[in-house]
């Protein structure tokens, strides 16, 4: 590991989001992946970043929402399908635990997928 804390082969761009993720700038993180949405995995992981804000702010829902939407649009395979409809499942989860809404049934289908 070189003195900033980084390997010589990082992607600079996750670099960057593990660094605000890692301090609970969710929502910074998930601005710098905002101009790759059309790639699945980026999609993917910016609705896991707005996800993790709600569980642990209780605020952003509807952000989470929003870039869960845009993930399922451009997922392409099952795979992709799947880590969809996981983080649709942990965001449902977490509004039923915290009391923003019961979506029970829906973490349940979601989480059964």
């Amino acid at each position: 590991m070189s003195g900033s804390g980084t390997t010589a082969g990082d992607d600079p761009l996750q670099t960057a989001v593990w660094r605000l993720r890692s301090r609970g700038c969710w929502t910074d993180a998930a601005a710098l992946l905002t101009p790759h949405t059309a790639d699945p995995a980026a999609a993917l992981e910016r609705a896991g970043l707005l996800v993790e804000r709600c569980l642990f702010t209780g605020d952003g829902w509807a952000a989470a929402e929003d870039a869960l939407r845009t993930a399922e649009a451009v997922a392409g395979n099952d795979e992709e399908r799947g880590g969809a409809a996981s983080e649709r499942g942990r965001l449902a989860y977490a509004a039923t635990r915290l009391g923003v809404r019961d979506r029970a049934d829906e973490a349940r289908s979601a989480l059964g997928r």
